[in-house]
């Protein structure tokens, strides 16, 4: 992942990965304008063709898509929490990608239950009260990141065998836990 715009973009295994701070008490409109146009940039540095010929569209509450030139069917990620964004870019397809501040969340077993299954649930419980917060976001941001890479809204576990998928836990600022999913 590069920070934008101190690095210059790159690609990773058909990936563009970005992350971007914004200064404190950032609208969540403004930062959504703002990550979709570093997305662009990037985007023509690394393609080398003109903004209009990349098309960033994320309206709120909705999967953002993206139109990349010589890449039909190129996936597009996106979240936030608090003053920082991560987007992601995958040119071979669908991508999912989610960040979360690290956070103690009182209702963990209520929530771990019903969204992430017996798995998780067992290795929250074996854990001891200062590794499961990180665990708790950690598995948080994979379920986000393997449902927004399937094209799923938010939905409770279920035994159903979900499409493979590839997670990769992203390098983020102290604090943050991130994650990227993309097809296997």
């Amino acid at each position: 992942m590069f920070m934008w715009p101190d690095a210059a973009a790159r690609w990773q295994d058909g990936v563009l990965l970005i992350g971007l701070r914004h200064a404190p008490g950032t609208a969540r409109d403004m930062a959504r304008v703002r990550v979709r146009q570093a997305v662009s940039e990037a985007l023509q540095q690394l393609l080398e063709v003109p903004g209009a010929h990349i098309d960033v569209h994320s309206p709120a509450g909705q999967t953002p898509r993206i139109h990349v030139p010589g890449y039909r069917g190129a996936g597009l990620s996106i979240s936030h929490d608090g003053d920082f964004s991560v987007a992601a870019v995958h040119v071979h397809g669908p991508v999912g990608v989610d960040v979360m501040a690290v956070q103690e969340i009182a209702d963990w077993r209520g929530v771990a239950s019903d969204y992430m299954g017996p798995q998780v649930m067992a290795r929250l419980c074996a854990a001891t009260p200062a590794q499961r917060t990180q665990l708790f976001t950690r598995a948080w941001c994979e379920h986000e990141a393997r449902l927004k890479c399937e094209g799923l809204g938010l939905s409770e576990w279920s035994a159903q065998t979900p499409r493979a998928t590839r997670i990769h836990v992203l390098a983020l600022p102290a604090m943050l836990v991130g994650a990227l999913a993309v097809p296997a």
